[in-house]
């Protein structure tokens, strides 16, 4: 199952390393937001944290993904609509399946070109992302810089 009861149960981070060393304090999560049918919605933080195993890349590993994301920018924030000129490493960024999928396909094209150890990271990063697409349309990502 997919998503829990944040009330009982703690979520379990994946996370990705390439470079990061241990001790390293400032990262990005990847949580999947479960959405709801009910009319004017406005979700809590719960219903962003309460995916069973979000993702988390420390700063040192997700500069190579910084790069990916900032190809698609300007977006529209995919819960309010409002347009987000550039990704913030330090705040949420909410951004909808369409948008995944034009990152997803912005890596897949690179692959090809990049050497084994990242690669197989940025593999990783694709798999993790296709999984969590499966649950939801939105992934909110977080830093903490």
């Amino acid at each position: 199952m997919a998503w829990m009861n944040p009330k009982y149960e703690r979520q379990e981070y994946v996370v990705l390393r390439l470079n990061a060393p241990k001790g390293e304090k400032i990262f990005l999560e990847f949580n999947p937001l479960k959405t709801s049918d009910t009319a004017d919605w406005n979700p809590t933080w719960e219903e962003w944290h309460c995916y069973r195993h979000p993702l988390r890349i420390y700063q040192q590993d997700y500069k190579c993904l910084v790069d990916y994301f900032n190809k698609i920018y300007p977006i529209m924030d995919a819960f309010n609509g409002t347009l987000e000129q550039a990704f913030d490493v330090c705040f949420d960024n909410w951004i909808g399946k369409s948008d995944w999928v034009r990152i997803i396909l912005e890596i897949e094209q690179d692959l090809n070109c990049i050497l084994d150890e990242e690669k197989t990271f940025l593999m990783d990063f694709l798999e993790w992302v296709k999984e969590a697409l499966k649950h939801t349309s939105i992934i909110v990502v977080e830093g903490n810089l």
